[in-house]
């Protein structure tokens, strides 16, 4: 199976670390939160804006390039060309770090090989030298399946695929993945489809991300061959969720409420 490219691990440039340390607090366990995007909330979510994430990276991300339209949040991927690619794309991210705890998304992926659609926490530099990582990466060129991965001190390494039931990118299912001291497990429409409890597993608090891009021929192996006449392409976000331990059932869509 196909090893990933790290999804965030990058070299950014001076100006755009200034601006995550200025954006971001201090690595710890933030608060369990339900966010329907009504709206986008700055005092939670940061948007990537105007830098990329490295030469398998086929865009610049674009605050642009999310948008608010009807409660849902879409994450654009456009042909845009600017001085670094000639792509827009779409990344946002939590200020605070989660670590422990249930992780919910509901979301529409995109369709097309060379995309990437995904829903994950990181923790790295320039917050931390430790890089752990959680991951559902949608690969546009299979539809109907996720990649699940993680890493641990910044090995990754653990692929698996998993079938979502239907094609992802036409309807709306919950994603989720709960990360305890025991175990990682992850679920699709609240049907469990993995679990790990071998060690070594992440344990460094990250920030929860979303994200919408497109790689170039330095990924294509494992993207597919990216098509230009793909973009415009949309993902969408209904609602996203973290709850932390000790809590449960915080809103009803949550897969907490079907526990006793």
């Amino acid at each position: 199976m196909q090893k990933t490219a790290p999804v965030f691990a990058c070299v950014y440039s001076v100006a755009a670390t200034a601006v995550l340390l200025a954006a971001t607090p201090a690595l710890g366990q933030a608060a369990s939160f339900f966010d329907p995007f009504d709206r986008i909330d700055n005092s939670r979510w940061y948007i990537s804006d105007g830098w990329v994430n490295g030469n398998w990276h086929g865009c610049t991300w674009a605050k642009s390039n999310l948008v608010i339209r009807n409660g849902i949040l879409q994450m654009k991927l456009t042909k845009a060309p600017n001085p670094l690619r000639a792509y827009k794309c779409a990344e946002i991210r939590t200020h605070g770090s989660h670590g422990y705890g249930l992780y919910e998304v509901s979301m529409r992926t995109a369709a097309g090989a060379g995309l990437n659609t995904a829903m994950f926490t990181y923790s790295g530099r320039p917050l931390t030298p430790i890089h752990d990582e959680i991951d559902f990466e949608f690969l546009g060129k299979s539809p109907r399946d996720v990649q699940l991965n993680y890493y641990v001190a910044g090995r990754g390494g653990h692929e698996s695929i998993a079938s979502v039931g239907s094609n992802a990118s036409a309807a709306f299912h919950t994603y989720a993945f709960e990360w305890t001291p025991t175990a990682l497990t992850w679920y699709i429409d609240g049907r469990l489809v993995r679990r790990v409890t071998a060690a070594p597993r992440p344990t460094t608090p990250g920030q929860f991300f979303l994200t919408l891009w497109n790689g170039t021929d330095k990924n294509s192996n494992w993207l597919g061959t990216f098509v230009p006449s793909t973009a415009p392409v949309t993902a969408e976000v209904d609602w996203v969720a973290f709850t932390a331990p000790g809590e449960r059932c915080r809103f009803q869509q949550s897969i907490s409420c079907k526990r006793r």
